[in-house]
């Protein structure tokens, strides 16, 4: 076998360059070529408008055609060349040719050539993707209520999708993973049908729940396309007891409701106590336990029985009547205080408010000013002050029981311990009339009243008593004082004799004149000229 020389070998090498490069050169003239039309893919869904547009950079007169996936002309120019109605011109220019498919199938799917009839024809192709909008999705699997711990298992399907769709279960949403989707194609027909499972075992709380099923696809906007089933499931009732006041106190009308949410809804009610049987004044009214009158007997825990076909649920509330004058407290301490004295009269003394007003503004004014009773007509008669004006019950009880603090600034009063007795010096009583009855009490410092001193209400109804007795004598005193003087006043009158006075020379001649006697005297006349 020959080969051949060396300088024949550089010449096949150069020869095979030049062509390449040739190649090379008409391929970058070609894509420069201002001539050459231009496309773009397209997508669109099923009953959808989709745009075919076809330009070049330059034109030399020659015309622009469409035509379909079959290579039937659908525009050559302006000109309509297949009769379809749903394929309409959109623009036409001498650079470019638009055109518009309106409702698009599924049969519209593949590739669209646009051509310019120059030397040599020159193409270009668009391709067109339809997408098919998956249907509605379809849940199924769930009939009836499922009982609590039960499990049920649900089936979403869709249909029509090209390509096939995606499904999303969702549980109150919240996203949950369900069974991988099944997938299949249907016959005679680009679609698919998807479909997925979702198995659940519920419990109470997923009662009334949402769950959803979503179709996740490039022709339906997300969420657009879902189904959504409520669940029903089957449990006790679940019991809660309120009380319809806000207080339970003493002697009081108190109720309590007895509120049972379960699936079927409670029918039945029960009510008992705790500790033993319910009282006597609580009636039971259903779901409600009425108390008309509270007692603190009726302390103690209360249980509530809700059934229903699935079964029986309990609720507890406990009882604390409270103390109706401390109503904030349940277990308010009570003082005890010691036992009350009291000094008996011997002797009654002498009535020395008898007599006329005069009388006894002469007693008042011997009276000490230290007296107690002077210190009570002080404080009644004197007027107010107008910087502090004084009570009259304070006056009178600081009168009474001069030791006693009653006024709002002196501390409270803490009874006597009964381990250690106070001693008890003898002290001077203080003895006060009021409406003819003396009333007597011992010193504040000795007495072992406790009971009157922790109570000043009972004091100050006494006082206001005595105050009132004493203004009421004090005006019946005046009364009669106003009586006795008008009654001894002396006062000028009038007589016949006055009549006859001014001419007469005496009593006699003056009785006469009124009487008429002097009817003989001349009259006095004065004539004017």
């Amino acid at each position: 076998m020959a080969f051949p020389s060396a300088p024949s070998a550089l010449w096949i090498v150069s020869l095979l360059t030049a062509l390449f490069a040739a190649a090379v050169h008409s391929n970058i003239v070609n894509d420069e070529d201002p001539l050459q039309p231009m496309t773009s893919d397209q997508t669109v869904s099923v009953g959808g408008t989709v745009t075919l547009t076809c330009w070049v950079a330059e034109t030399d007169n020659s015309s622009l055609q469409w035509s379909n996936t079959a290579q039937q002309t659908l525009y050559f120019g302006e000109k309509r060349a297949l009769r379809d109605n749903r394929i309409q011109l959109h623009r036409s220019t001498p650079t470019e040719l638009s055109i518009t498919i309106s409702d698009v199938q599924l049969s519209d799917e593949g590739e669209y050539t646009c051509s310019i009839f120059t030397m040599p024809v020159r193409t270009a192709r668009a391709t067109v993707t339809v997408l098919g909008v998956p249907a509605t999705p379809q849940i199924s699997g769930f009939e009836e209520p499922v009982p609590a711990g039960g499990k049920v298992t649900l089936t979403c399907t869709t249909t029509g999708s090209k390509p096939p769709a995606k499904l999303r279960w969702y549980k109150g949403g919240v996203e949950i993973q369900g069974r991988p989707d099944v997938v299949e194609s249907v016959p005679d027909d680009p679609t698919y049908n998807v479909s997925s499972e979702l198995t659940l075992q519920v419990n109470a709380s997923d009662d009334n729940v949402i769950i959803s099923c979503v179709v996740d696809h490039d022709s339906v906007k997300p969420g657009e396309k879902k189904s959504e089933q409520s669940l029903r499931v089957l449990y006790t009732p679940e019991v809660a007891i309120t009380p319809e006041e806000r207080l339970a106190i003493e002697g009081q009308r108190f109720s309590l409701q007895c509120s049972g949410k379960g699936n079927p809804e409670p029918s039945d009610y029960s009510w008992k106590r705790k500790d033993g049987e319910l009282p006597p004044l609580a009636k039971v009214q259903g779901a409600f336990l009425s108390f008309s009158m509270l007692n603190k007997s009726d302390n103690g825990e209360y249980i509530c029985h809700a059934r229903n076909t699935v079964g029986t649920g309990m609720g507890t509330y406990t009882l604390q009547v409270q103390d109706p004058n401390n109503p904030d407290s349940t277990d308010a301490a009570v003082p005890t205080f010691l036992p009350t004295s009291t000094v008996p009269l011997t002797s009654s003394p002498p009535d020395v408010f008898q007599g006329s007003g005069s009388d006894f503004s002469d007693f008042i004014s011997t009276l000490s000013p230290d007296s107690p009773l002077s210190t009570v007509v002080a404080s009644t008669t004197a007027p107010p002050s107008p910087t502090a004006p004084p009570s009259p019950t304070t006056a009178l009880s600081n009168a009474l029981f001069p030791d006693l603090p009653l006024s709002p600034d002196s501390p409270p009063l803490s009874p006597p311990s009964p381990a250690t007795p106070a001693p008890t010096p003898p002290a001077p009583s203080v003895s006060v009339q009021t409406s003819g009855a003396y009333t007597v009490t011992d010193d504040a410092r000795n007495s072992t009243d406790t009971t009157a001193m922790a109570s000043p209400s009972g004091v100050d109804h006494a006082v206001i008593g005595g105050v009132v007795a004493v203004i009421v004598f004090i005006l019946l005193c005046l009364l009669i004082v106003l009586g006795r003087y008008l009654i001894r006043h002396k006062g000028t009158y009038l007589t016949h004799e006055a009549k006859g006075s001014d001419d007469a020379p005496d009593a006699d001649t003056a009785i006469i004149n009124a009487e008429g006697g002097h009817s003989g005297a001349e009259e006095k006349k004065e004539y004017f000229i």
